[in-house]
């Protein structure tokens, strides 16, 4: 799977979801258009939810990290 950016997804969920819709109304919802076409939108909304899932993976990853920043040593401190 080619990494494509969630909004290209969504507009192509918004197009299969319209032509899906249009089949439906020519040739019914169980015609095997409709069902072709219902699969290629499941698939492409798995494909989205695949990315929301491993985006939130990433931020959340992102909060966890602890950065460890290197100071001078400084021979003034005392204990």
């Amino acid at each position: 799977m080619n990494s494509r950016c969630a909004m290209e997804i969504c507009s192509e969920i918004r197009m299969k979801r319209w032509e899906m819709m249009e089949l439906a109304k020519m040739y019914g919802l169980g015609h095997e258009y409709t069902l072709r076409q219902s699969e290629q939108l499941d698939k492409l909304i798995n494909e989205y939810l695949i990315l929301q899932h491993h985006s939130s993976e990433v931020r959340n990853k992102r909060e966890e990290m602890v950065v460890i920043v290197q100071q001078p040593f400084n021979d003034d401190i005392t204990f």
